[in-house]
């Protein structure tokens, strides 16, 4: 068990370092302040304004750095990504934006799905055991009164939405099926 935790403590040290690195040369190149992710808008703005010049330079660049950030927010469940889809748009554009946040929602939310249970599902599992067992009575419940019923199982729909929430939900129902 502790070696999972080993795994994903690398899979997050690894995946800070390429991001650092990414910013690092961004920030060689523009000289202003370092990059960080926006907590607010007033730093958004600040930061959709360090970037919109080295975006017309180097575009190739910029998006890369940004689909990083993007995906590293995504994959380990990070908040704040609603500041990246607003990012996206001042930078790229409104629709190029949106296509690229909804591409990189959707892979971010696999990584995470994917990195949930490569190593999160044993602790889960674990430390609350009397929970999951619970959740799988609910699950199963309710999909058999739902095919009962014949109904549509419409808890799929948190599994569709690219928040917190949706994301929490689709681990959650992952670890539940694989028990």
């Amino acid at each position: 068990m502790w070696r999972r935790l080993a795994g994903l403590l690398l899979a997050f040290a690894a995946a800070t370092a390429a991001l650092w690195l990414l910013s690092a040369r961004l920030s060689a190149g523009q000289a202003r302040r370092p990059l960080r992710f926006p907590s607010d808008l007033e730093e958004l703005r600040e930061l959709a304004e360090a970037l919109r010049d080295y975006e017309r330079q180097h575009r190739g660049a910029a998006l890369a750095l940004f689909c990083a950030a993007y995906l590293y927010k995504q994959s380990f469940a990070i908040p704040g990504s609603s500041l990246l889809n607003v990012l996206a748009g001042a930078l790229f554009g409104p629709w190029t934006g949106l296509v690229l946040c909804s591409a990189l929602t959707s892979v971010g939310a696999t990584f995470c799905y994917l990195l949930s249970g490569a190593f999160g599902k044993q602790f889960v599992v674990y430390y609350f055991p009397d929970k999951v067992a619970l959740l799988q009575r609910k699950v199963l419940h309710h999909i058999i009164s739902s095919v009962c019923r014949q109904e549509p199982f419409y808890h799929k729909s948190p599994l569709w939405m690219p928040f917190s929430p949706g994301t929490r939900c689709s681990n959650c129902l992952r670890w539940l099926w694989q028990h």
